[in-house]
């Protein structure tokens, strides 16, 4: 292959990377469309950081749980979106070599030196080597994987031995404890569309439940999950479920229409209308200071072994 013949297989990759697709006046990924479900589009991006504040707050101010140690020193993000996990981890460990991926480029261009971003499928086969990482960090993948096991499979190869996978999932099922989610509450009727939605795609959003099975299955060990339980606006009395509720709140009517827009009408055959007016009811509803819904964080962390057969 000539040299021209390299140029034009590069632009070709890039023109097909950067020419994102408009839907309802939102902007998609353009590299294995229909992938990830969700806009890349500014606003979803600010949805986006701030639900990585929301999980610093959760996390006591830090950026992840696992106990890495003092020098951690390749670390992956899967699924880095804007790249601000990424960009803040190379930051705090300036020896640490951090790797970002995604379906998109929309990460910033002025980032630490020791911090990289790459365009990629996670849910194609890794191309990184064996034994490579010392820190593997997953978060707010859910809807994304259509096998959450082979993931941490992947995770765990790429993994030096010893190394550690943390994951971080709010998971979208919500609850109330004194029956102020009504049975026709739009909450409740959110759950259903993307437990549609989720059967449609093959790639499910509600799997809290089974999310430390996957790891233990992929060979992991020293497991430790933490649940938690997350208010969606800020009713609790409790002062840090409280700060952790406004939160939350501001992340989901910012990423609302994001979320769900896409699926409601190319899925599930809404009209666009239709799709805002419930949108709508969503809104209302979380506003409703009478209504004390919750959701539920997953935070898990295990270790590949130090020796494997």
């Amino acid at each position: 292959m000539n040299c021209s013949t390299r140029v034009t297989d590069t632009e070709s990759l890039r023109t097909s990377i950067l020419n994102y697709k408009w839907e309802n006046g939102r902007r998609y990924h353009a590299y294995n469309d229909g992938a990830y479900w969700g806009p890349n589009d500014e606003r979803q991006q600010e949805a986006e950081d701030l639900m990585h504040e929301m999980y610093r707050i959760i996390l006591d101010g830090n950026l992840y749980a696992a106990p890495l140690g003092e020098n951690p020193q390749r670390v992956l993000d899967v699924g880095c979106g804007t790249g601000i996990w990424a960009i803040e981890f190379a930051d705090e460990h300036p020896s640490a070599d951090v790797l970002g991926v995604d379906l998109s480029p929309i990460q910033p261009g002025f980032v630490p030196p020791n911090c990289k971003f790459e365009v990629d499928d996670i849910n194609q086969e890794w191309t990184f080597p064996d034994n490579n990482f010392d820190f593997v960090h997953i978060r707010a993948m859910t809807g994304c994987i259509p096998d959450w096991v082979e993931l941490h499979k992947k995770a765990f190869k790429a993994l030096k031995p010893g190394g550690w996978v943390e994951h971080v999932e709010l998971w979208g099922i919500t609850k109330s404890d004194d029956g102020s989610l009504k049975d026709n509450s739009p909450l409740k009727k959110w759950v259903e569309v993307f437990e549609k939605i989720g059967a449609l795609t093959g790639k499910g959003f509600f799997y809290g439940h089974k999310a430390a099975d996957f790891q233990r299955e992929a060979g992991f060990e020293n497991l430790v999950e933490r649940r938690l339980k997350m208010p969606l606006g800020p009713w609790p009395k409790d002062k840090r479920l409280k700060t952790w509720g406004a939160w939350n709140r501001q992340f989901l009517l910012q990423a609302l229409e994001g979320f769900s827009i896409r699926g409601l009408t190319e899925l599930l055959g809404w009209t666009y209308d239709d799709a805002q007016l419930f949108l709508v009811e969503m809104r209302n509803e979380l506003l409703n200071p009478a209504v004390h819904s919750y959701g539920e964080v997953t935070i898990i962390y295990s270790q590949k072994p130090e020796t494997t057969a």
